[in-house]
């Protein structure tokens, strides 16, 4: 049989009606209804005008942040790694993070963790069972806090026989026995990385430094000390982050026009003007306190828990000789 026969016996078969043509076989191809073209009416002038109207917003007007209370500043402080950073929609599970939250808190009926910043001299215990005491206690400079929630994490920095030691804690670790804070203080800056291309005796802090009291209720003292940096090479490009801790001559003088350039670029860099993207990289006041609102009452159940614990609840009721708790916040 021929290709001819063979092609209009295919012919026939189809013109009969047995069976169906796809419809990539037929001629003209039917598109589907998103592709096909609406033409809109075209809006007038008076009618955007009427409608900018409508929606302008009085720049007099007050709006209100939010429906819930304000929460009080001190337990901001206390409970920094609670509030999501992570703010893209993307990646964002509100129900982890209400269980992430409850979590922390009920970690937080086991061990004391004070309120300290990135400048801070903590001395941190670890159960280690290989140590003849099963632990160790390391004192140290805080000079970067990671991440949010139960990844949340420190670095502390000291000399120890003339080597810069680092090392890395993570806050709700259940070996962490205790945290201390021995000096309770700010620097210039968010991370405190520069240290590791500075003099050893920047970093250098006493094993046996005696802590320093706070007084309850006083603001958190801001050091403002410039640190010099050593010699190039550094290990990161320090002059296009905006550090204010760093010395400006030790820090300038080391540089050629080209990497100064790259400088005056960083600063006229319109990214840096974006408020969106400023509002879409912070937390709202109006989140803050739907986060805040919800860590208060669980705040409350931790003192009661630590009171109960130490017997000053009598059949739901607090005893009217307790003294106060050491879970209880002090505000700065």
């Amino acid at each position: 049989m021929s290709v001819y026969t063979q092609t209009s016996a295919f012919i026939n078969l189809f013109s009969k009606g047995c069976l169906a043509i796809p419809r990539r076989f037929k001629r003209h191809r039917v598109m589907p209804p998103e592709f096909s073209k609406k033409y809109f009416p075209q809006v007038t002038q008076e009618e955007l005008e009427t409608y900018r109207d409508k929606t302008r917003l009085d720049p007099n007007a007050k709006l209100p942040i939010s429906p819930v209370k304000e929460v009080p500043r001190n337990l901001k402080l206390l409970y920094q790694e609670l509030l999501p950073h992570n703010l893209d929609p993307r990646y964002r599970d509100r129900l982890r993070e209400r269980l992430e939250r409850r979590e922390m808190m009920l970690r937080r009926r086991h061990i004391h963790i004070p309120e300290f910043y990135v400048g801070s001299i903590l001395a941190v215990t670890v159960a280690d069972k290989y140590a003849p005491s099963k632990k160790n206690r390391f004192v140290g400079i805080c000079i970067e806090r990671n991440n949010e929630g139960l990844w949340s994490n420190f670095t502390l920095r000291n000399v120890i026989d003339k080597t810069a030691v680092e090392v890395n804690f993570e806050l709700y670790n259940p070996t962490l026995l205790s945290i201390e804070v021995l000096l309770l203080e700010k620097r210039l800056d968010q991370n405190l990385l520069y240290l590791r291309d500075a003099p050893l005796s920047e970093s250098h802090v006493p094993f046996d430094f005696a802590p320093v009291p706070h007084e309850k209720g006083a603001p958190v003292p801001i050091n403002d000390k410039k640190v010099k940096l050593l010699p190039r090479p550094w290990h990161f490009q320090w002059h296009l982050h905006g550090y204010r801790g760093i010395d400006s001559e030790s820090l300038y003088n080391q540089l050629n026009k080209n990497e100064l350039l790259k400088i005056k670029k960083k600063i006229e860099f319109v990214d840096r003007y974006d408020l969106m993207k400023m509002y879409r990289s912070r937390n709202t006041p109006a989140e803050e306190n739907v986060v805040m609102g919800e860590v208060s009452l669980q705040h409350t159940e931790l003192l009661r828990h630590a009171d109960f614990l130490k017997g000053h609840w009598r059949n739901g009721v607090a005893d009217s000789d307790s003294t106060s708790s050491p879970y209880k916040p002090e505000s700065s």
